[in-house]
């Protein structure tokens, strides 16, 4: 857990200790792609070697660094449970997770997720570009769906490129949804740990809300969004201005 202790230092003044962290990492299945992909390439460059050894296994070491750092940086999301707030994004070297306090979090919005591989498709989303408040890959199978402050703002005021990422209010409350992925741990231990610590930092509706609704698995049917999701606009609302 060395790089979520070191992200999370940057807020224990704010946030307090770590409680518990949910890594979101690719599955076996994503990896073996990698790697059968790095064969690949790796194979091809042997059809016409280098005239040295050196010159015929470089292209395969540059592939293997290559696809090295995209998993390295496709395994960085984690939900890092603290005393007085949530850490969310990429724990991955060189980027800034978003830091949210509770006291930032609509009562009532926070939600467990099981089928988290449909998240995107029921709110509309699917094939569109990526988005800041939404932490969503293909292996996600469960999650935290939650409604709270802005990109921007859980940021801390650093302007950086994945501001173009930032997507408008799309709560019915005029506020952002977030949603970020648990791995293979479920969702009710990320619910749990967040009411426990919501609860201890004086929040307890928070606490008690995202308690009484659980986990609710997903449909991939976005007329099902407003019900499953809370704070999801209806379908034919549009976008929230």
């Amino acid at each position: 857990m060395g790089a979520e202790l070191r992200k999370a230092r940057r807020h224990r003044e704010e946030f307090g200790e770590v409680i518990e962290v949910f890594a979101d990492r690719p599955g076996l299945k994503t990896v073996t792609g990698f790697v059968l992909g790095w064969v690949n390439f790796t194979a091809l460059t042997l059809i016409n070697p280098g005239e040295t050894p050196l010159l015929a296994v470089a292209p395969g070491i540059i592939f293997a660094v290559m696809f090295g750092l995209i998993l390295l940086y496709l395994s960085g999301e984690r939900l890092i449970v603290c005393e007085r707030g949530i850490i969310v994004g990429s724990v991955a070297p060189g980027i800034r997770p978003y830091a949210i306090p509770y006291g930032q979090i609509t009562p009532g919005s926070v939600a467990g997720v099981a089928g988290a591989n449909r998240y995107l498709k029921e709110v509309g989303l699917q094939g569109q570009i990526a988005q800041s408040t939404l932490r969503a890959s293909w292996w996600t199978k469960n999650g935290v769906h939650f409604v709270a402050c802005s990109a921007e703002d859980a940021r801390r005021g650093r302007r950086r490129f994945t501001l173009a990422l930032d997507p408008i209010p799309r709560s019915i409350d005029g506020r952002w949804i977030w949603f970020t992925g648990t791995g293979r741990q479920f969702a009710r231990s990320a619910v749990e740990a967040i009411a426990r610590a919501a609860s201890a930092a004086g929040y307890p509706q928070l606490a008690k809300a995202a308690l009484d609704r659980g986990v609710v698995e997903l449909t991939g049917n976005p007329e099902d969004a407003a019900r499953q999701l809370p704070g999801h606009p209806p379908v034919g609302r549009g976008r929230i201005r």
